[in-house]
């Protein structure tokens, strides 16, 4: 049973719809900010529901090869950009599978290919937060 407070050591498994990482532990769905696909972390469980927990890294473990330092000052305080600390490629692949993942999940029984998402030249100076 996962209790708050409590530390694990868990493996980013996917991304959810916010971009933040999902772990499991036994099969119970854990969410963590600022952790990436691929990374082992030391986490501290902070919020626990019925059905998922919220979790927050203390450690980076094992590195996942698409982060990068955020050119931010303010990106961990903010709340302006979820996803400054992945590579902005990986963050267009990140997006095209969330909206295939929507289509597979609505549309079963027809085949929707999403296209590959196209980025901006210049990905930065700006501010688009909407919730």
């Amino acid at each position: 049973m996962i209790k708050k407070n409590e530390e694990y050591e868990v493996e980013i498994l996917d991304y959810g719809m916010n971009g933040e990482g999902i772990a499991k532990i036994d099969n119970f769905t854990i969410f963590i900010p600022n952790a990436m696909k691929g990374e082992r972390v030391r986490i501290v469980v902070v919020k626990v529901l019925a059905s998922y927990a919220f979790g927050k890294v203390l450690e980076i473990l094992k590195k996942s090869q698409y982060r990068v330092e955020a050119d931010c000052e303010t990106y961990k305080r903010c709340g302006g950009c979820a996803l400054r600390h992945i590579d902005y490629e990986e963050t267009l692949n990140i997006k095209q599978n969330m909206v295939q993942n929507l289509f597979n999940k609505t549309f079963k029984d027809t085949e929707i290919k999403v296209e590959k998402v196209i980025g901006m030249g210049n990905p930065y100076n700006y501010r688009n937060k909407a919730q």
